[in-house]
């Protein structure tokens, strides 16, 4: 019997978006597993956890398999390294067991060369191991994007041209459980509408202070506050003018509830970061229906097309100029509309089904998973996503 074992050690880490990635890419290929039983048959599907995860999923067709030793880095080197011996490993982030050649590995971007000066000396030694070791020797080498894929070429110098791309999803919103969302306003003393919002972060790449500095240009024609969840540091807005009294919320952190109400009732959401493999949080935004202003950067053009409005995020001006016009022009209802409805075809395209389909084409189309002869009739065709190819 193949086992196919999944590396459980995101569920012992703080949620951020590759966390968010595993946990529903997971839960999405679960649900595939139920549509096709005929995979189920000869393989063993295997989840294995370190033993302080949290927030474990509840999975139909994944057998738990909880490993005791160890915790971190020397659980994966370790502990999962012997407990995958002999099965097909997949991992959700490039970190995975050094001397492994049978898995799958996910490297979602190539910040850490892009935007060195925002690690630690330790962690890009350490990240720069793994990468240089697994990329090249690993079975199958996944990514988040066309741009992700391209980066990994550049920085590392990575020669294969198999590097598989799935996509994040946003599914998650709408499974969220209901919440008071007058109580959430009321506490952060917002009005619903009246607010821009912005989910920030102390990383340089996330380039946050380039929003405080088109507050500052824009002085009084602009009165809605920004609303900011996470980055309470003040650190990332120093050097810039002085800001109205009333000009900024730091709301510090929220939980992924309250997070969705913020989107459903800000009048605009504002993503200024200069570098991401996918970027999530505006695609979390057209999901609870919130239009967003973008940064033309990266792979944010790549992934949200024509719907999401974009500044130049080296320029304050560019963003104060494309803020000013949303927050005064006679037809923003109608602009918003709009951009709803492109929002709703990126929004078909990107999915956690989409990207569980992704991966699970891959294991077949290289023979680690074959389905059994039981159950209706397969073909590799019925994993096909119906949706359009995103762009390159």
């Amino acid at each position: 019997m193949r086992r196919i074992v999944f590396n459980g050690r995101f569920l012992a880490q703080p949620r951020t978006g590759v966390q968010r990635y595993g946990l529903e890419t997971l839960r999405a290929l679960d649900q595939l597993l139920s549509r096709y039983p005929q995979f189920l048959e000869g393989h063993s599907w295997e989840l294995a956890l370190p033993h302080d995860a949290l927030d474990v999923p509840l999975l139909e067709n994944l057998e738990y398999r909880a490993l005791q030793f160890f915790t971190g880095h020397a659980w994966e080197q370790l502990s999962l390294a012997a407990f995958a011996r002999g099965a097909y490993l997949i991992n959700f982030s490039y970190s995975a067991p050094l001397l492994k050649r049978m898995q799958l590995v996910t490297v979602h971007d190539a910040s850490v060369r892009a935007h060195a000066q925002t690690y630690s000396t330790g962690y890009r030694l350490w990240n720069d191991l793994l990468v240089h070791t697994l990329a090249p020797r690993a079975h199958s080498v996944m990514t988040v994007s066309h741009f992700s894929a391209h980066e990994l070429r550049r920085h590392y110098g990575l020669q294969r041209d198999d590097i598989v791309v799935g996509r994040n999803g946003w599914e998650h919103v709408r499974t969220a459980p209901e919440i008071d969302e007058a109580e959430v306003l009321r506490r952060h003393g917002l009005a619903s509408g009246g607010y821009l919002l912005a989910v920030g972060s102390l990383k340089s790449n996330k380039n946050f202070g380039v929003i405080a500095r088109a507050l500052h240009l824009l002085g009084d024609a602009v009165r809605l506050p920004l609303a900011v969840a996470g980055g309470r540091d003040a650190r990332i807005y120093q050097n810039v003018g002085a800001l109205r009294p009333d000009a900024m919320k730091l709301m510090g952190y929220v939980s992924d509830d309250e997070l969705n109400v913020l989107y459903r009732h800000a009048a605009w959401f504002i993503f200024p970061s200069q570098y991401e493999g996918f970027g999530l949080p505006p695609l979390e935004a057209m999901a609870n229906g919130c239009p967003v202003l973008a940064a033309r950067a990266a792979s944010i053009p790549e992934v949200y097309g024509d719907a999401v409005l974009y500044f130049d995020p080296a320029d304050p001006a560019s963003l104060a100029a494309c803020l000013r016009d949303v927050t005064t022009r006679s037809d923003a209802p109608a602009l918003r509309e709009t951009l709803k409805q492109r929002a709703a075809a990126r929004m078909a395209i990107y999915r956690w089904d989409a990207n569980a389909r992704i991966l699970l084409d891959r294991l077949v189309r290289s023979g680690v998973v074959t389905p059994g002869p039981s159950g209706s009739p397969f073909e590799r065709s019925d994993l096909a996503f119906q949706g359009n190819t995103p762009a390159r």
